[in-house]
């Protein structure tokens, strides 16, 4: 299916924005896009993000800013010392800050969140404001969301997530209804090999028709997708465990070591032992 989109929150005529805690056991694959920006800060918990094009790893602490209409997910690992996960999410539509001309710096925040926006360490007292703002509905809580938008705009330590070349279109025509199909069955079955026609045929494609249609909305060809994913894992269980990195290359579904190695090599520019080293505890 297409990136879901979610119902606005100027539709429902309930609240200006909206503000609310995830605590569950797992977040699960839902890849999807709404008209508010929405900022999520992982207070519990680890997995990967999938933001526009890009697949990379999330941490506990993590804060996002995505912007309007930006297809997203958030897929946590399991872990049993960590029975629940937690995150807090703020939802706005851009328009509630139109009539305050105080607010014209936020723009420059709003536009550069189309690209999506990761803030390093954020400070204990901007999260304070997060759960206050959750806490505390109404009046206080608006007087809180402004607050607290003033600080990131202020805020240096802030990384765009996408590349300028985005096509943040594509992810939002019709033609691409079966996107999700293609995201949630990769994330399903990367461990293994995925032939070309077994993922073209889920998606009800003829192979070549679907190597085409993957990479004009994805942006990228769906072996290099795949592969993307793959990594995503392996760096994740260099950190997380002490498994050979061989056995590593079996469980994230690479056919052997070395290919491993030599795609490891050319997307981070390091080789997996050294990359563990780098990034141990």
């Amino acid at each position: 299916m297409k990136p879901e989109l979610e119902a606005g929150i100027t539709t429902k005529g309930l609240a200006s924005f909206r503000a609310f805690r995830l605590n569950q056991p797992v977040f699960r694959s839902h890849w999807h896009y709404h008209p508010e920006l929405e900022l999520v800060f992982f207070a519990r918990g680890k997995g990967m993000r999938f933001i526009g094009d890009d697949i990379a790893l999330y941490d506990e602490g993590d804060l996002f800013l995505i912007g309007e209409n930006l297809p997203h997910t958030f897929v946590s690992y399991e872990d049993e010392a960590v029975p629940l996960v937690e995150a807090l999410v703020i939802q706005f539509p851009r328009s509630l800050f139109d009539g305050f001309v105080e607010c014209a710096p936020l723009q420059d925040l709003f536009d550069a969140a189309r690209r999506g926006l990761a803030f390093a360490r954020p400070g204990s007292d901007l999260i304070t404001t997060i759960r206050q703002i959750i806490l505390h509905p109404g009046l206080p809580a608006l007087a809180g969301l402004f607050a607290l938008l003033n600080q990131l705009q202020q805020l240096p330590a802030r990384e765009p997530i996408l590349l300028q070349t985005y096509q943040r279109h594509a992810a939002l025509t019709d033609a691409s209804t079966r996107i999700r199909t293609a995201i949630d069955y990769v994330n399903a079955h990367y461990q293994r090999p995925i032939p070309l026609a077994e993922l073209a045929g889920v998606c009800h494609f003829a192979p070549n028709a679907f190597c085409r249609w993957f990479k004009q909305h994805m942006g990228v060809t769906f072996v290099d997708y795949l592969n993307k994913v793959r990594l995503t894992h392996v760096c994740q269980l260099l950190v997380a465990t002490d498994l050979p990195v061989g056995q590593i290359a079996a469980q994230t579904g690479f056919d052997n070591i070395s290919t491993l190695n030599r795609l490891f090599q050319r997307r981070l520019h390091t080789a997996p032992g050294r990359y563990r080293a780098q990034h141990r505890i």
